[in-house]
């Protein structure tokens, strides 16, 4: 658009005439009310913006506090739960230590018992071992008398002294003779 030059006379025009005065005024007074009118509509329009924009942070916000709030109560919940769990494992604990203690308890009395039972059979075989000792050397003391008995027995028969060796053998000789058959027939 091509500008319009005003012309001169106009301003002088309207120092003289008052209604010319009044329409500058009148115009200076709109052009005045325009920026206003201007910066009020962007003032608006920003404030509108910055509305819709705290909205959507005050939305965002509170989904962001809903959820730590949601968040807070699945660690609550999962809090009790560890503690409770916690309070369980350390009761499961004392009951397997009483249980350990127990049975430690009972172990040690068992083996005193059986220590006590192993020395008691240990005496025992040893005083056996040492009759069974003395049995034998009584028995091998008896087998060789019997077998020099034996031997010296047919000698005599030959020599014809058979009834005097049958007069001299003493009734304790023949029960000792009895006695040596007895372990053989044992073993």
């Amino acid at each position: 658009m091509p500008t319009r030059k005003k012309p001169a006379t106009r301003s002088k025009a309207a120092k003289k005439d008052p209604a010319l005065r009044q329409l500058a005024q009148l115009r200076k007074t709109v052009k005045g009310l325009r920026v206003k009118l201007e910066r009020e509509t962007r003032a608006r329009q920003i404030e509108a913006r910055v509305k819709t924009e705290a909205q959507k942070a005050r939305a965002q916000l509170a989904s962001q506090i809903a959820a730590l709030r949601d968040q807070g109560r699945k660690l609550a919940t999962n809090l009790k739960s560890a503690l409770g769990d916690a309070s369980k494992r350390d009761a499961a604990r004392q009951q397997a230590l009483a249980r350990i203690a127990d049975l430690k308890a009972e172990y040690s009395k068992k083996t005193a018992d059986l220590r006590s039972e192993l020395s008691r059979a240990t005496a025992e075989l040893s005083r056996k071992s040492e009759e069974l000792k003395k049995l034998a050397g009584e028995a091998a003391h008896r087998a060789v008398e019997i077998i020099r008995s034996d031997e010296s027995y047919p000698a005599e028969a030959q020599m014809g002294g058979s009834s005097e060796l049958a007069k001299e053998v003493s009734p304790q000789e023949i029960e000792d003779r009895g006695d040596d058959k007895e372990p053989d027939e044992e073993q």
